[in-house]
């Protein structure tokens, strides 16, 4: 490598190379642009007529175009208001008519024989066949509405709804409107619903888990004294205790834990946390699978009542001699928290 320097500063210069002084970058560069036709390369691809100020027939284009813009607009403004606004607010005192009708209907002292001729003409005249424990406000809007299932079917949820919550007939197209139209009383309906299927999967899972402890007792396992000392009392005398007692443990190492209290608590206390336990140890769709779990392991054990075994469960028996009494409670359903 060379190294060729110039006044203070250095350039590294690799063998065979070349150092271009300014000179010959000019000449260079020229001779590059000598190659290249700008006029061929430059052509502009638009109109060198226009001008700043739009032209007369551009102007009267836009006006036109912008023109029907603004009628569909208007058109769209008046669809609204007559058939989805107003058309809503009419649908809404229609439901209110129903909704009356219905009401009299149910107050009448023929409320059943009303019924009974109404599913009667739907079978004869529509060949609608409503079973006789049909809900009343379903009987009344399919006879209303016959020819469309679907919409009478919303009618009727909407109007089941207004039915329990007690609303007058003459609120209930304000009160629709006020819940956001018949969708979402709809939702709500169907949120409902599944909330307090939930529940009932929770209320379950508790009672299995419940049941499952119960009946382990009855099985080998390790069991523990502590001293009296260390136990404590919050049941009150009209409070009903929970079905478990409650241990405080310190954990000291893997698989070993001292005791630091026991405590009997009532069921407002101890049911909560074993509704926390059972909903994480049980998952919602293995609920039936729990229950035959339960099953094999009281047949396992040979347990045919008692260990919060009810009448109506698979294998229960009557109370027979024993030489042993099985631990008698009764297992309650988990109470609803708020």
């Amino acid at each position: 490598m060379e190294t060729q320097t110039q006044s203070k500063a250095s350039v590294t210069v690799p063998k065979n190379g070349r150092v271009l002084t300014d000179a010959d970058q000019y000449e260079d560069s020229m001779t590059d642009l000598d190659d290249f036709d700008l006029a061929k390369i430059f052509k502009p691809q638009i109109d060198m007529g226009l001008s700043p100020v739009p032209a007369p027939e551009m102007v009267e284009l836009i006006d036109g175009l912008l023109a029907k813009g603004n009628s569909f607009r208007s058109m769209n403004d008046q669809y609204e208001q007559k058939y989805i606004i107003q058309g809503n607010e009419e649908l809404y005192e229609l439901l209110a008519g129903i909704y009356g009708f219905m009401l009299t209907v149910n107050e009448s002292p023929y409320r059943d024989h009303i019924l009974k001729r109404m599913r009667e003409w739907l079978s004869e005249e529509k060949s609608i066949v409503l079973q006789e424990n049909t809900a009343m406000e379903s009987v009344v809007v399919r006879y209303i509405v016959p020819a469309d299932r679907q919409t009478a079917f919303n009618y009727a949820r909407v109007l089941k709804v207004a039915f329990q919550e007690k609303i007058v007939a003459k609120d209930l197209a304000g009160y629709i409107k006020g819940r956001g139209g018949i969708t979402k009383i709809q939702d709500t309906i169907e949120n409902e619903k599944a909330a307090k299927e939930k529940k009932e999967v929770a209320k379950k899972k508790v009672s299995l888990y419940k049941k499952v402890l119960l009946a382990r007792t009855k099985g080998a396992g390790a069991d523990i004294t502590v001293p009296t000392k260390v136990f404590a009392n919050f049941v009150g005398r009209s409070k009903d205790e929970c079905i478990f007692d409650i241990a405080l443990l310190t954990r000291k190492g893997e698989g070993q834990w001292r005791v630091n209290q026991i405590v009997n608590v009532p069921e407002a206390v101890g049911d909560p946390l074993l509704n926390y336990v059972s909903n994480n140890i049980i998952p919602d769709d293995k609920v039936e699978e729990a229950q035959d779990k339960l099953d094999a392991l009281r047949a396992k054990l040979g347990i045919k009542f008692g260990y919060g075994m009810m009448p109506g469960d698979k294998g229960y028996e009557p109370h027979g001699n024993v030489t042993n009494p099985p631990i008698e409670k009764e297992v309650q359903e988990a109470p609803e928290s708020n």
